[in-house]
């Protein structure tokens, strides 16, 4: 039976681009689907392309603050009463916070969170007091949701084991999907043999990512004399406490050390165009830079930490190195750039593990399920 399904994540962008074969199949179902988040932009003109309405919420993305995030939950309540969807699914921090509670308080009959990652709160770059103080939230959001989704092992371990979520809630899908016709490296030209090879890195600028480890692994390489380009794609976000600082990045450049490619709305001819694609991450959620690059059979180098380890097979699809590690990040980095047969044969054996473990449709036949349950 068709019904009035409502998805809300922290912005247009995090919806279009990790949730528009979710929202295809819906509308395929013959559901109808709405979506709500901050800062609409193109990505809500996009949406509403695909005949799906966008509201605008006034979401603060921050950090806490009482008086904006009182504005958000009212926000997400009165959506709720005027819209009355029959399911509302929730992603990333403040929309499962204070939209599962808006939601249920509103009337909605099935209230669904997925967790995409914890964040720099729980990498040590956020203090223990907010630790707490966030734990405490999700606990109490957590009794307003009938179904909790994480995106790797240890993050649902984590939460059942401290208590914040009884066993029978949770459950794990497998990353946010990668749609794997989408992202095949079959539709562009292979990387120039003749020319330098390019390390790419995927992510914001954000020191929790391992920007500076990734910076310092180049400067390593190149005075091994590797003539490697290293780039960075990724948009600074102002919001995280952790971005990195514009003065380091300009010296960075002006050093020649990296260069940065700015933002795109498509990665795909800049992966296409890599050697290596390298995530030095302190912790994700599931990371969807190291699949996409996978899928379009590129190798990835990236820490042995939570996500990053559950999407990379070491020495299978690529290489794990320890955390803040940057001579081992330059070491495998080199490793691979030093061996193309091997690194073929990863970027080869990262496809099929993609395709058969973190597929799209993997993801939207799990989600679905809970849905009609």
């Amino acid at each position: 039976m068709a019904k009035r399904i409502a998805l809300v994540s922290r912005c247009a962008w995090t919806l279009y681009n990790f949730r528009a074969g979710l929202m295809r199949t819906l509308q395929k179902q013959g559901h109808e689907v709405l979506c709500a988040g901050a800062r609409g932009g193109g990505f809500a003109a996009k949406i509403r392309a695909m005949g799906i309405p966008f509201s605008n919420m006034p979401l603060d993305m921050k950090g806490i603050n009482p008086v904006s995030d009182i504005k958000f939950f009212w926000a997400m309540f009165l959506w709720n009463r005027k819209y009355k969807p029959e399911i509302v699914h929730l992603f990333t921090i403040k929309p499962v916070i204070y939209g599962s509670i808006a939601a249920r308080l509103a009337g909605v009959p099935k209230v669904i969170s997925t967790i995409t990652g914890l964040g720099y709160v729980f990498t040590g770059s956020g203090s223990s007091v907010l630790q707490t103080l966030v734990e405490f939230m999700y606990r109490v959001a957590f009794v307003f949701s009938d179904y909790v989704f994480f995106l790797n092992t240890s993050d649902l371990d984590f939460f059942v084991s401290r208590g914040i979520i009884k066993p029978e809630k949770a459950g794990l899908l497998p990353g946010e999907g990668v749609d794997c016709a989408h992202f095949d490296s079959g539709l562009y030209p292979d990387p120039d043999p003749n020319a330098a090879p390019v390390v790419l890195m995927v992510a914001r600028l954000l020191r929790d990512k391992g920007v500076y480890e990734f910076v310092e692994a180049a400067r390593i390489a190149k005075k091994a004399g590797s003539p490697a380009n290293f780039c960075l794609l990724g948009g600074r976000d102002e919001r995280n406490p952790t971005v990195v600082n514009t003065r380091d990045l300009e010296e960075w450049i002006e050093e020649g050390v990296v260069t940065w490619l700015g933002e795109t709305e498509d990665v795909r001819t800049f992966i296409a165009s890599a050697s290596v694609v390298v995530l030095p991450s302190y912790r994700e959620g599931a990371p969807r830079s190291l699949m996409e690059a996978s899928a379009m059979t590129r190798p990835v180098v990236a820490t042995d930490v939570v996500g990053c380890r559950d999407v990379v097979k070491d020495g299978v699809t690529g290489l794990l190195v320890p955390l803040k590690d940057s001579p081992a990040l330059a070491e495998a980095i080199l490793y691979i750039l030093n061996n193309p047969e091997q690194a073929r044969e990863m970027g080869h054996q990262g496809r099929t593990f993609i395709l058969t473990e973190y597929s799209e449709q993997i993801v939207i036949d799990s989600i679905l399920k809970i849905y009609d349950e």
